[in-house]
């Protein structure tokens, strides 16, 4: 299936997207188990590969899989729409508006009984989030237990049966074995796939500190962990924002909206027959307050902005009706927000024609800005992720005045000596 370019880039450069994160870490499970190849051969590749690529599965597949599990079993034991966000609740004038647009009768017999049910609601959405991170950071514990006998145990046979074959060609020329492989803080958590990513994150990195095997281990785990941490989390974030500015400082075009946006050649035209104009007026004369907002979006589906917010997946539709899913949560500001990108960007795009400037040139520009700022973000962290920091962790391997050799696999070579099993 043909993905056009704007889908890439909108993806890529989507902060509420899990897949910039994969790819970012993905850069730097590869280069970890590179590195692992390098300095400990097989044993310690095969313990990085199962280390770094389990992890990013449980990572980003651990969380969203519970949660799913929970609606299933859950939320559907207590007949409950779990596709209802609970933020919905919160205001009780636009809830009222949220049951009056609901899309279909059934959504809206569901809403009512969230409603009248409230706090058992709120109480099971928030149980999901906890009950969902604490059965993936179960997982990620039980798979560095599994991991860890596993490359305990291979060691122990190959360095027993390399030490029986030495004994048998005792009289021969030794040869080398080679080896070759492959509340407030819950709602600021609980509905954002990145976030939950932070708490996850945060428990990887204290039980690979705390359960590190050996002072190798863990020096190796402080580098990698505290890179991954600040280029997952806080630069690409800062890459984007300093592009942004730089964009907007540099050539006078906001880079802020969606690259679906941007790229869409409706969106261009609106500006071309200035029909961006009525759009951006109704808005703003329907901007009074959150119900009076919240029952727009609803009523002008044709208005410009609704339509960029839906585009921008900030307004979810139901499948196949063409209405808006009232069981999601929209968050208003975010579509305030998206208003005040495009009322920015046609300012600038009016003072570009001014000065000579096609509209052709002016949007080939602003895309161009965009790509780059989100290609530029990427590739920074792949770079740091997936070569710089590998390299640092393999210098200090190299340089270690305890030797380069798997620190595990020395211990138990130790281990095996003084039961006897080896000499």
């Amino acid at each position: 299936m043909f993905v056009n370019a704007a889908k890439i880039y909108s993806t890529l450069g989507n902060p509420n997207s899990l897949i910039p994160l994969g790819v970012k870490d993905a850069s730097s499970c590869l280069g970890m188990t590179a590195g692992s190849y390098a300095t400990g051969k097989e044993e310690e590749g095969i313990d990085r590969f199962i280390d770094e690529f389990g992890t990013e599965i449980l990572w980003l597949g651990g969380i969203p899989a519970f949660k799913w599990l929970f609606d299933k079993i859950v939320f559907k034991a207590y007949s409950f729409d779990a596709k209802i966000d609970p933020r919905n609740l919160k205001d009780k004038k636009v809830f009222e508006k949220i049951k009056e647009f609901a899309p279909s009768e059934e959504i809206k017999l569901n809403l009512e009984k969230a409603e009248k049910n409230s706090r058992l609601f709120k109480n099971l959405a928030a149980a999901k989030f906890v009950v969902s991170t604490v059965l993936a950071a179960v997982s990620y514990v039980t798979l560095t237990r599994l991991k860890q006998k596993y490359t305990e145990n291979k060691i122990r046979k190959n360095l027993i049966k390399e030490y029986n074959q030495k004994k048998e060609s005792k009289n021969k020329t030794s040869t080398n074995v080679s080896f070759k492989g492959i509340g407030k803080i819950v709602e600021e958590f609980a509905f954002s796939p990145v976030k939950n990513m932070y708490i996850m994150d945060g428990f990887i990195t204290t039980e690979r500190l705390t359960d590190s095997r050996n002072s190798q281990e863990f020096a190796g785990y402080a580098i990698k962990e505290g890179s991954c941490l600040f280029f997952l989390y806080y630069a690409g974030k800062k890459i984007q924002e300093i592009m942004e500015k730089r964009a907007k400082k540099n050539h006078n075009k906001s880079i802020t909206l969606d690259s679906r946006v941007l790229e869409d050649d409706s969106f261009k035209k609106a500006f071309e027959d200035r029909s961006i104009e009525k759009s951006l007026l109704e808005f703003k004369n329907a901007n009074t307050s959150q119900t009076a907002l919240y029952e727009f979006l609803h009523k002008n589906p044709d208005n410009k902005i609704v339509k960029i917010a839906k585009q921008s997946d900030l307004i979810k539709e139901l499948k196949g009706s063409g209405k808006i899913d009232t069981r999601a949560f929209i968050d208003l500001k975010e579509i305030e927000g998206v208003n005040a990108g495009v009322s920015e960007l046609y300012e600038q795009y009016n003072t570009a024609l001014k000065k000579g400037e096609t509209s052709d040139e002016f949007f080939k520009g602003v895309r161009k800005l965009k790509r780059g700022s989100i290609r530029n973000n990427i590739m920074a962290c792949i770079i740091a992720l997936g070569i710089i920091t590998p390299a640092a962790m393999l210098i200090k391997r190299l340089t270690d005045k305890s030797g380069k050799e798997f620190q595990t696999k020395k211990e138990i070579k130790d281990q095996l000596i003084r039961e006897g099993i080896i000499s």
